[in-house]
């Protein structure tokens, strides 16, 4: 899977302009090694590719949205891949943000190691940030809820996790998984409501406009050897999962309200668009194959 084409930027009030990115998964290819499939090492290319949008981007900060790296437990060949790819970026950003996902366990450690003073790590539950438009977003990886006063001050979520894809046909019949951006829109309402427990709300005043809409953005895996997961598996997916935030936003209820992008940000459609043109082709390879 190529890298991504260009990357999400924000301008925000708290690190300037801001380019995000999700699950690098550094040293993935290290447990590729372990089951016989050996390919170059990643982080160069990794690096290379994030520092030439920042440039591009004239960026101050980027932002990883979790699984900044991949091997549980940290074995040392990937312990020192992800120091390394941390030192190189930070030496050449103002800041580098880190937010934990569920493949992050001890990365605290591995920052302290990579002794750079412009990185700053945050906890799975996410990092409020204030953009120049006056909106609130709050970024996170998307395995863990988020804290709920930050849900209801946010106007737009931004995750990772999922590595969202789609699978696209050619005439010939040949099938490529390809990345893309997912943005949808949903009643933050619905979701707070969803979201948390009575106990979990104890001694917390939310205060919720019915009509307030939250904008969750879904960013793709920014690992080129990471294929992605079919965004028909994982946005319509009807059963509760504590592996991932989704669950709460019910998106499989308005697919109309789904919209796909490929990672140079070309609009594919909304989602319910998608599956219809599925079906259609779907059935016109029926029929081609009832006529031999």
């Amino acid at each position: 899977m190529p890298l991504p084409a260009a990357p999400v930027v924000m301008e925000t009030e708290e690190l300037g302009r801001a380019v995000l990115f999700a699950d690098t998964h550094v040293g993935y290819e290290f447990e590729l090694a372990i089951r016989g499939v050996r390919v170059p090492r990643q982080t160069p290319k990794l690096v290379n590719h994030i520092l030439d949008l920042v440039e591009k981007e004239r960026a101050d900060t980027v932002v990883i949205l979790g699984d900044v790296k991949h091997e549980l437990p940290v074995a040392t060949e990937t312990a020192r891949e992800v120091v390394q790819f941390l030192r190189e970026l930070a030496s050449r950003l103002e800041n580098l943000v880190l937010i934990q996902g569920n493949h992050d366990g001890k990365l605290d450690k591995l920052v302290e190691k990579a002794e750079c003073k412009n990185i700053q790590i945050y906890d799975s539950r996410g990092l409020k940030v204030r953009l120049r438009t006056g909106k609130t977003a709050l970024l996170l990886h998307g395995n863990a809820k988020p804290r709920p006063l930050d849900l209801a001050e946010a106007a737009i979520l931004v995750m990772g996790h999922t590595h969202p894809a789609v699978s696209i046909r050619d005439p010939l019949g040949y099938v490529a998984r390809e990345a893309v951006i997912v943005r949808a829109f949903v009643k933050k309402c619905d979701v707070v409501s969803k979201m948390y427990r009575r106990d979990e709300l104890k001694d917390i005043r939310l205060e919720v406009n019915p009509e307030d809409e939250l904008v969750v953005v879904i960013l793709p895996c920014a690992n080129p050897l990471i294929t992605g997961t079919d965004i028909t598996r994982t946005l319509l997916q009807q059963h509760p999962t504590s592996r991932t935030i989704l669950s709460y936003f019910e998106l499989w209820k308005h697919p109309e309200k789904i919209e796909v992008y490929l990672h140079d940000f070309t609009f594919l459609g909304t989602l319910d668009v998608l599956l219809e043109l599925e079906k259609i082709v779907a059935t016109r390879e029926r029929v081609d194959w009832d006529l031999l």
